[in-house]
């Protein structure tokens, strides 16, 4: 397939890009090219290559997969599928990187950005949003996640706002396209999900806003969407959103980010007294429906109504089942929380479960049913009849939507053990409805290598990982357990570069205290971190935890603490904001920032010139999904430490020492206030996992 033809086309591309930009050829860069190219080469029929590129900063990775990805994709008439983790690298790649490939490189391509439902505003909402009060609103309320409530006076405008800039073409009906901060609540109630879209069904159809973007994205050659979105459409069998695995070749831009944001997708959640309410009012609420609706009969509402007393009645034994779990539960920030161990659900509760999977289910089936109904009657109404009968298929869609995740939740818990584990706990919050207690079910895969084998790897036409942190190392390992991906496939860790000792020092200064001795060593932190920082004019100081931050926040001098932006006072970006702006008036800033500004935080030059790191960042030991795969490891012979903790936190200092360092001017000092770096026999791995920075220590 990497015939001399397509070689040459993408080595003219890459030397007319370098030529129209002024750039220097990088050879991580064109080793990457080359990397994705040999992988990809081979796609034939049969699903292709995967190549996993860990590249740091300054390769230019964007560059690098988009000319060795295009012009196969084009070769093979396969479609490109672009997946980042944050919205900012998404909208980077939509509005400056591929532009700037497309004019510089000579590639003929056309691209687009995807969104989900949610983004966009749904027309049929927007009419039943106007008529605040309806039955409709005031029952389906009762089947949508959070509170969506009646319109208050400030959205009634903001809806009258909405169809004025539809009308005056000033607006697209993009959520991200409005000139101000939407309020979630507000945005929730005029936006859909794929469960309630009644499709076209819908009197809007030929206008909808999100299917007139889908078609454009089925129309380009690449399309740059989330993970999220790509997981989403997995979930539905692929093909419904985007373009079927098949047909795709997807690259998944922050890749390190991938495995974790599956495990969310394949988990389960229920709020048992919650479930409970809105489960009883599905009888009065289809009754309702039957009113208006020709062709539903008393005897479906009859069943439905004593399903759902059956349903309750579970659901009360369950909560008396799962009270006596309390006693044993561990207190929580916002209540108490019980992990079955090793992911075993014990059998009285996986026996009732079961029963409340079977109720559920045919709750679901009865449901589905009158939804069949309701589309058969819209097949032949009149435009009078026609608005009403659409609402009422979304209430009942939203209904069938809520019982199947129920399901769901439910069939996992009637499973005493799985394989691979599932986490499950039960937590109690006092949030709830019933004495002030709320019963919360969650489950949770502790891998999810299997499903993401079965929906993504086994059936896509190829695929490019990359991030700048994806080995330990440069050993994959761990990363090839979490996502699936055979051994077999690419891959490969680039040079950066950087000269990383020429630019950065990595300092591990004398401390009397290690972590092992919590209060000490915060209190230490709070003399140490002024002193160490002196008048520099940008740092980043990354915790592991909120308590510590404040803490040492609470300790350190007046004087240093007029310097600091804390995070939590003010939003992320502003806080970025702010420490730019006392850096350009020639001011020290200092920010204490915790995980999230670990990663993702770009502060090149001067807003960044010493980043320091409290403490190695290794997990929470109560967190119920690594204490699962912990004890799961361990149960097939492994050591939870060094198989798990160590090489997660070895990522997660490379991580947060990457702020340093952005561009190949920029220079600094990163700092590791942790002494068992040195002390201890682990610390070997997490300092080779590190760049080759010059060290003083």
């Amino acid at each position: 397939m990497l015939n001399d033809s397509l070689k040459e086309e993408i080595q003219s591309a890459y030397s007319r890009l370098l030529d129209e930009q002024g750039f220097k050829p990088r050879h991580c860069q064109k080793a990457m090219i080359a990397e994705i190219a040999r992988t990809l080469g081979g796609i034939g029929d049969e699903p292709g290559g995967i190549c996993v590129v860990e590249a740091g900063t300054g390769t230019g990775k964007t560059i690098a997969y988009a000319l060795a990805v295009i012009p196969l994709a084009k070769q093979l008439k396969k479609k490109i599928v672009v997946a980042t983790a944050t919205v900012a690298l998404q909208e980077q790649i939509v509005y400056q990187d591929l532009p700037d490939i497309r004019a510089s490189s000579g590639l003929d391509f056309s691209f687009a950005l995807a969104k989900g439902r949610r983004r966009y505003l749904c027309l049929s909402r927007l009419d039943r949003a106007l008529q605040d009060g309806s039955s409709v609103n005031q029952t389906l309320s009762f089947f949508e996640e959070g509170d969506t409530g009646n319109v208050s006076k400030s959205d009634g405008s903001l809806y009258e706002e909405m169809i004025n800039g539809l009308g005056h073409g000033t607006w697209d009906g993009d959520r991200d396209n409005w000139p101000e901060e939407i309020d979630h609540v507000a945005w929730s109630r005029v936006s859909t999900d794929h469960a309630q879209c009644t499709q076209r069904q819908c009197t809007h159809f030929e206008n909808c806003i999100f299917y007139r973007a889908r078609e454009k994205i089925h129309r380009v050659d690449c399309i740059v969407t989330n993970q999220d979105l790509v997981l989403a459409d997995l979930m539905m069998g692929g093909g419904a959103v985007l373009p079927a695995p098949e047909e795709t070749i997807y690259i998944f831009d922050e890749c390190h980010h991938l495995p974790e944001k599956a495990g969310n997708h394949f988990s389960h959640n229920l709020s048992l007294y919650s479930t409970r309410s809105w489960l009883q009012q599905i009888p009065g609420s289809l009754d309702i429906v039957r009113g208006d609706v020709v062709g539903i009969s008393e005897n479906q509402i009859a069943k439905i109504e004593r399903q759902v007393e059956s349903a309750s009645q579970l659901l009360d034994d369950a909560a008396a089942q799962f009270q006596v779990l309390k006693e044993s539960a561990e207190t929580i920030d916002d209540g108490w929380r019980y992990r079955f161990p090793e992911g075993r659900v014990d059998p009285e509760h996986a026996e009732n479960s079961a029963r409340l999977a079977t109720v559920f289910s045919g709750l679901s089936t009865a449901v589905d049913a009158i939804g069949q109904e309701v589309e058969d009657v819209l097949e032949n109404a009149g435009s009078a009849e026609r608005e009403q009968s659409e609402q009422w298929l979304s209430l009942v869609t939203a209904m069938g939507d809520r019982l199947i995740a129920a399901t769901a939740l439910w069939r996992n818990y009637a499973e005493p053990e799985l394989n691979p584990p599932y986490a499950r706990w039960v937590k109690f919050t006092t949030a709830g409805q019933i004495e002030g207690l709320e019963i919360q079910l969650a489950s949770h895969p502790v891998s999810v290598a299997g499903e993401l084998e079965e929906r993504l790897w086994s059936r896509c036409a190829g695929a490019v990982l990359t991030s700048a942190t994806i080995s330990v190392a440069r050993d994959f390992s761990v990363y090839q357990a979490k996502s699936g991906i055979e051994k077999s496939q690419t891959f490969v860790s680039l040079s950066s570069p950087f000269r990383f000792q020429e630019q950065a020092v990595l300092r591990i200064p004398q401390m009397e205290h290690d972590p092992g001795n919590a209060d000490a060593h915060t209190e230490e932190l709070g003399r140490l971190i002024p002193d160490l920082l002196g008048d520099e004019g940008g740092a980043l100081v990354l915790f592991t935890s909120w308590r510590q931050m404040l803490r040492v926040y609470d300790e350190i001098n007046q004087e240093f603490r007029g310097r600091v932006l804390l995070q939590g006072d003010l939003s992320k970006q502003e806080i970025l904001k702010r420490h730019r702006d006392k850096v350009d008036a020639g001011e020290a800033s200092c920010i204490f920032g915790l995980a999230s500004f670990a990663e993702g935080v770009d502060l090149p030059g001067d807003y960044c010139s010493h980043v320091v790191i409290a403490k190695l960042p290794f997990s929470v030991p109560d967190d119920p999904v690594d204490a699962t795969l912990s004890e799961w490891i361990e149960r097939q012979g492994g050591n939870a430490f060094y198989d798990l903790m160590l090489p997660n936190a070895a990522l997660r200092v490379v991580q947060a020492a990457g702020r340093l360092l952005r561009t190949e001017t920029d220079s600094g000092t990163v700092s590791i206030l942790d002494r068992r770096v040195i002390t201890k026999s682990y610390g070997r791995l997490i300092l080779d996992s590190l760049p080759p920075f010059r060290r003083d220590f």
